[in-house]
């Protein structure tokens, strides 16, 4: 996938696709273009002409591009491979040709040719395939290493882990170079070709001048055949051996040699690019082999250094300032490795040198500082470095590691200098591979252009926009005579606009066809408008400003408004006037009028030639004698134009009631809708009477019924949908089908209904009205009836009551609506011949079900005929009598009737002030509601929860009346405000009281328990009142905290049962302050005494039975304030001393630790308790309050 990317992105692929799409536009929309009115790309010829020109440039471009790589590298190779060099005029040039190293400068530039012809005669092998193609030496970025010899530049890229496809073909020799480079190796990689130079030829120190003409010789070669971009980069390669070992001179005199080689490149090739800084055989640092020996390929291969911002690149002395900072980075990263390379390395040796090794590291901090600021230091005379980073390496472990750090030492205190053990080539590369691939090759833009190739780029620049500036003035001209005749047709156009808008103002509106005339002719004659919509424009107005096309469109658009706004409404209006006549019209006349007006509201069925057929016929008859023969072909014109554009705004609004009014007249009504409507009318005054609720249900039906819509009692379903009216609807039906089918020549068509088959499909279609609007009906009003409304519990044990009575009103209301509901008994010989549509489903699976078994038994004569009986066959079901008599509908009474033995009841103990007996029969008539038919099911549930409703309510008023009367008044006087419900109080509830209060049978437990128990869950850590349905009890949820809040307390004080509050417990020191040398705790009698020694549990039972309590302490010696003890006094006593130490819970519920102040000293005790619910700490005693009402 990464590959198919990489290929699609390509510069040429991204072209072809380019091409691909302006071919595809020029295919599909090439013949939209036009120019003055000319559509140059409308053959297919001249199209597929100018797609082979597209493909022809782009295929010119790319291949011309490839030429001229390929040609560039060829002349590279031939230049460089060239013997002898002299013969090379830039190698001539470059040499000075002193008269003693004439020859050995020849000769070294040979030779360095001779080593890029060795790899020339593979490349040219290799030319054909993907990797070395034509273009590869001019394209491919191109990197030089300089440094002194012995550097170890060729040997960071042996090792660098890139790959040399002719490393294979050159031989070993070819690529080593261990031994030394001679001259300059070429480097062919995937990413880029890599020159390493002889160290030489940066120190220049062994022959300089042959050392400088082949320098120079080699720049001349690379700046001629790579003129835009001779190198992408530099890489200053600075040997770790160097640093430590050469004296301040000679490394000065080393980055002066660089500087030197750094400025020439500047300066030869004239460009500005980026330089690597690679410390290499960073090996030779005593322990970084043993340091970094735990690394694994990938993390060997990664980079190590600082990278600089290209940004900071401009300032190259703030960059260099930054350097010991970026180097105190990488040294605080090695720290952070360092214990867990020595958790990780056993041997001691290996150890030591693992720890040292971030002190050899930071021995090179200043050296490399000032190598750097000797290179890289700005000068007014020179061209600034774009210093990248400096990058720390090593290619090969091999000669004996410094160590600077004991050799400084040594030197200081006059002792031998360890000798360390020489490395062994392990055949690893540290901190290169991804160094050259993900660093420096993906950094070859940074690298500027030379000056003097971008002047004469330059210049071509100028020719080509004097060039462009000829074709400028020449299409100025002809843009200057387009806009003056422009301008003067859009002078002329505007003028006739203006004309044409007075004359709009003073049109009559009422006025007659004849008046918009020459406002129409005025509009159509706009120069190049709607008449000149097929003539051609000048050619000088079409040169590039030409507005014929905007104005003529606008042109055109104004007069089709004009059209909509003056001549369109005139005709619509003529429409509607015959339309209002009616009946006083020709009947055919009025129905093509209705017709043509419908037409043009209606774009499915417009036809233009219709409606200018009516308005010519309309113009002949009542415009003759009138208009002249050219004002009546321009009218036929203007509706030309109308119908020709009319749809594009869309259809015109009709008068709705003068349609419906229209088709009234025409009998346009669909002929079921005709025959029903007509049976309605006929039957509205019908004998049949109404049921009603109070027809229905009797006197009591105002009793215990109520219209929700508000309705009287009197008013209810009429007479026409009940069984007698269902009769006399089909004894009038066919009569009303032939009285509405022998009125349908009206419509102008032959929709006589003689068929007896259609004449039987359409009594169905009438009959299936009948029946939905009889459904409708009876459900609006089962719907709308409702039980009365319950105020207290005897108005609703009286309503329950009169529904349960044998002669209930609900009985006898359900038994009507079940018996007017029910038509299958009506007349059934017709109605298996006349119910189609909803009932044929039905009827087949009866049949079939029938046909199937002569064994099955005869279906009742019921209720599965029609829909009606289909739709209320529940109700019908209530109502029915079983066996014994009795209805389904009667066990629900007795359901009441329980209902109204409970009401009574809990209403007569709300008199006597009792609590309301215990019943669930407002539960179970809530259940017995459940699936049965409507209005039923409602009533039921209503009934049951209004009665939950009101017995809670009433049980919630009993309950709060005695808690007030029986507790509250009680609590509030006993507890409120007082010690211990109060910590800070002064005052204390007495024993008797807060056993009254909180004892078992006490005032709080005992109301709780004989009145709120039945209605709280408790099976939860926190109690709730339990729900009756959707009703509650109504007492708030914090009222119940407060009941649960004393049964925590009584359990707490009073898990004997009794009625006084009582705890045991058990007290042992544990800690005490030295100076404290004895200590007494008296609770009532009860002593514990400690003084340092062994510690024991003393049991302690409070309270003690004493008429007065009283808990003392005391210690020795007295303390800084002359104190020696202190007490508590009260029934509260050991409560109050708890108070005023520090109580702690500990880990078991029933332990804590009480520490208690001795004047300044601290004496700490267990306090072991009989149980885990115990007085202690006691969070619902703290938050505990009496409500005030329920």
């Amino acid at each position: 996938m990464k590959r198919l990317f990489s290929w699609l992105t390509r510069a040429w692929v991204l072209a072809l696709f380019g091409a691909l799409a302006l071919a595809l536009i020029v295919w599909f929309d090439g013949p939209l273009i036009a120019f003055n009115g000319n559509a140059p790309l409308e053959s297919v010829s001249s199209r597929i002409t100018l797609i082979a020109i597209i493909f022809v440039l782009w295929a010119g471009f790319f291949v011309g591009k490839w030429l001229i790589g390929r040609i560039a590298s060829l002349k590279l190779m031939q230049s460089v491979a060239a013997q002898p060099a002299a013969a090379d005029p830039a190698l001539a040039a470059a040499s000075p040709a002193p008269p003693a190293g004439d020859t050995r400068s020849a000769a070294e530039v040979s030779a360095l040719n001779q080593r890029f012809q060795e790899a020339l005669a593979i490349l040219r092998q290799a030319r054909g395939g993907r990797r070395f193609g034509g273009q590869y030496l001019y394209q491919t970025p191109w990197y030089m290493f300089v440094g002194a010899p012995g550097a170890g530049k060729t040997t960071a890229l042996v090792h660098s882990g890139l790959k040399f496809p002719l490393a294979d073909k050159l031989g070993k020799e070819a690529i080593r170079g261990i031994g030394g480079t001679r001259n300059c190796d070429w480097w062919f990689t995937d990413e880029a070709v890599l020159l390493d130079t002889a160290g030489r030829y940066t120190t220049q120190d062994s022959d300089s001048e042959a050392d400088k003409a082949a320098w120079t010789g080699f720049l001349q070669l690379l700046k001629k055949y790579r003129r835009r971009r001779p190198i992408n980069g530099v890489i200053v390669a600075v040997s770790v051996a160097d640093l430590l070992r050469q004296s301040e001179a000679d490394r000065k005199t080393q980055a002066q040699a660089i500087r030197e080689r750094i400025k020439e490149l500047h300066e030869r090739l004239g460009i500005r690019f980026p330089i690597y800084v690679l410390v290499t055989k960073c090996d030779l640092m005593a322990g970084f082999v043993e340091f970094f020996d735990d690394l694994g390929r990938e993390e060997r291969a990664s980079v190590w250094g600082m990278t600089f911002p290209v940004a900071d690149a401009a300032n190259i002395d703030q960059l260099l300032a930054t350097f010991p900072a970026e180097f105190d980075a990488l040294e605080a990263r090695l720290q952070s490795r360092v214990l867990e390379r020595l958790q990780q390395e056993r041997d001691v040796r290996r150890r030591a040198l693992i720890y040292g090794f971030p002190q050899q590291l930071a021995s090179l901090r200043d050296l490399l500082g000032g190598f750097l600021g000797d290179v890289f230091q700005s000068s007014r005379y020179e061209e600034n470095a774009l210093l990248r980073g400096v990058y720390f390496t090593s290619g090969t472990q091999e000669g004996s590691p410094i160590d600077r750090v004991m050799g400084a030492l040594a030197a200081s205190f006059g002792i031998d200098r360890q000798v360390l053990v020489a490395n062994t080539a392990s055949g690893r590369s540290y901190f290169i591979t991804r160094l050259l691939r993900d660093v420096l090759f993906q950094e070859s833009g940074l690298a500027g252009a030379d000056l003097r190739v971008e002047r004469r780029r330059a210049w071509l620049q100028r020719g080509a926009w004097v060039l462009a500036a000829v074709l400028i003035v020449l299409m100025s001209a002809g843009l200057v005579t387009s806009y003056v005749r422009n301008r003067s047709y859009v002078r002329e156009v505007a003028s006739q606009v203006d004309a044409i808008d007075a004359q709009a103002r003073n049109l009559v509106p009422n006025a007659g066809v004849l008046s918009v005339l020459p406002l129409l002719d005025a509009a159509r004659d706009i120069p190049g408008g709607y008449a000149d919509r097929n003539g051609g424009a000048p050619f000088l107005m079409t040169l590039g400003l030409y507005q014929g096309d905007k104005l003529g469109s606008a042109a055109q658009t104004l007069y089709q408004r004009l059209l909509r706004q003056t001549l369109l409404p005139r005709v619509v209006g003529r429409l509607k006037e015959q339309l209002r006549r009616g009946e006083a019209n020709n009947p055919q006349y009025l129905y093509e009028t209705l017709r043509v007006y419908l037409m043009l509201g209606d774009p499915n069925h417009f036809d233009a030639e219709s409606v200018g057929a009516w308005a010519d016929y309309d113009w002949d008859r009542n415009l003759a004698g009138h208009v002249t023969d050219d004002q009546r072909k321009d009218l036929s014109a203007h509706m030309t134009a109308l119908l020709d554009h009319l749809q594009d705004d869309g259809p015109v609004t009709l008068d709705a009631d003068l349609v419906a009014s229209t088709r009234q007249a025409l009998a346009r009504i669909p002929l079921q809708q005709r025959v029903y409507a007509s049976l309605l009318r006929n039957l509205q005054h019908t004998s049949s009477p109404e049921v009603s609720l109070a027809s229905a249900a009797g006197r009591d039906a105002a009793i215990v019924f109520v219209r929700k819509s508000g309705e009287p009692m009197t008013r209810g379903v009429p007479g026409l949908f009940t069984r007698d009216g269902y009769r006399q609807f089909l004894a009038r039906r066919d009569l009303a089908v032939a009285d509405v089918v022998k009125d349908n020549w009206i419509l102008g068509k032959d929709e006589a209904v003689t068929d007896p088959a259609a004449v039987e499909q359409l009594n169905a279609q009438v009959l299936e009205l009948y029946y939905d609007d009889y459904i409708r009906r009876w459900d609006a009003f089962l719907s709308d009836v409702g039980i009365v409304p319950f105020h207290d519990l005897d108005q609703a044990a009286r309503v329950v009551n009169v529904l349960a009575q044998p002669t209930s009103p609900l009985k006898k209301f359900l038994s009507v609506a079940a018996k007017e509901t029910t038509l299958g008994d009506v007349k059934q010989t017709t109605l298996i011949d006349t119910a189609k549509g909803k009932l044929d489903s039905v009827k087949k699976k009866l049949e079939n079900a029938l046909a199937s078994s002569d064994d099955a038994a005869p279906a009742p004569a019921a209720t599965l005929q029609n829909p009606v009986d289909l739709h209320f066959d529940s109700l019908h079901q209530l109502a029915a009598a079983g066996a014994g008599g009795a209805s389904p509908l009667d066990s629900q009474l007795a359901s009441l009737n329980e209902v109204f033995v409970y009401l009574d009841a809990a209403n007569t103990a709300k008199r006597q002030g009792a609590p309301a007996p215990a019943s669930d029969a407002l539960m179970k008539l809530k259940q017995g509601a459940e699936g049965k038919p409507a209005p039923l099911a409602a009533m039921l549930a209503g009934v049951a929860d209004a009665g939950s409703s009101l017995t809670l309510g009433s049980e919630r008023g009993r309950l709060s009346s005695l808690w007030v009367a029986n507790v509250a008044s009680f609590c509030h006087q006993a507890i409120d405000g007082r010690y211990p419900l109060v910590r800070s109080a002064s005052n204390a509830v007495t024993q008797d009281d807060f056993g009254r209060v909180f004892a078992p049978g006490g005032l709080i437990d005992d109301f709780f328990q004989h009145n709120l128990m039945p209605y709280v869950d408790m099976s939860k850590t926190r109690w709730s009142w339990r729900p009756f349905g959707n009703v509650s009890l109504g007492i708030p949820e914090d009222v119940l905290t407060q009941f649960q809040r004393a049964a925590q307390i009584r359990d707490a004080f009073f898990s004997g049962g009794g009625k006084m509050a009582s705890a045991r417990f058990e007290l042992k020191p544990v800690t005490m302050d030295a100076a404290v040398t004895q200590f007494m705790l008296d609770i009532d009698g009860q002593t514990l005494t400690y003084g340092h020694g062994p510690t024991r549990s003393t049991a302690f039972q409070w309270p003690n039975g004493k008429v007065s309590s009283s808990v003392r302490v005391d210690y020795a010696p007295p303390g800084a304030g002359g104190s020696s003890g202190y007490s508590t006094d009260g029934p509260w006593a050991w409560f109050r001393m708890i108070d005023k130490g520090v109580l702690e819970p500990t880990a078991q519920r029933d332990r804590y630790n009480l520490t208690l102040d001795l004047d300044g000293r601290k004496v700490t005790l267990e306090l072991r308790a009989s149980s885990v619910v115990n007085p202690f700490n006691l969070d619902a005693l703290n938050k505990f309050t009496c409500p005030a009402k329920l």
